[in-house]
């Protein structure tokens, strides 16, 4: 009789242990990786960009070092952007901070820049000294929402606005101020 009563007393130990495990309704959280915070710094860039179909060479990009910035996106610093458009003019193209896309060419200044058309036998060097930059080297567009200064030969101006479309070498600007320099009036007597 001692038997018959420790086993049904062993079972419903048994049946109210399995149901407190039932009853806690146990959830298990997915693990997956979480995307690790890596930062990094490269020094003495120098990247050439060619063309797919010529092999020319479309631009070379150097740099003191490459960062990762805030938003994960890589950064080039203290950069010169030497640029060949295909027409035969070239650009220089020189500052602080910039953040270039080598897949899509998109191209981003915003820490100030100096951008040069050298000059040719034909044409003095045109200067544009910005805040602000943006454009894509593929399609050879850019545009500046910011004031900016343009030089061309002894000749300079302001503009609140620039596009550019380097295929083409036309430059549209909004909002430009001036100050003219009329020459020097020299009257002479008629007789």
């Amino acid at each position: 009789m001692n038997v018959r009563i420790l086993s049904v007393l062993g079972v419903l130990v048994m049946m109210v242990v399995a149901w407190f495990f039932y009853q806690e309704d146990t959830k298990f959280a997915s693990v997956a990786p979480i995307k690790p915070n890596v930062a990094y710094e490269v020094n003495e860039i120098r990247a050439v960009q060619t063309n797919e179909k010529t092999g020319d060479v479309e631009y070379t990009l150097t740099a003191d070092s490459l960062v990762q910035n805030a938003a994960g996106e890589d950064e080039m610093l203290d950069a010169v952007l030497n640029w060949q458009v295909p027409q035969g003019e070239k650009y220089v193209i020189t500052t602080k901070r910039i953040t270039l896309d080598q897949d899509t060419g998109n191209l981003k200044i915003s820490d100030g820049f100096v951008m040069m058309r050298m000059a040719t036998d034909t044409k003095p060097a045109l200067v544009f000294e910005g805040r602000t930059l943006f454009g894509n080297v593929k399609s050879r567009q850019l545009t500046s929402n910011e004031s900016l200064l343009v030089k061309n030969g002894k000749d300079e101006f302001y503009a609140a606005k620039m596009t550019a479309d380097l295929n083409l070498g036309e430059y549209e600007f909004s909002k430009i101020k001036m100050q003219y320099h009329a020459i020097e009036r020299k009257d002479k007597s008629l007789f």
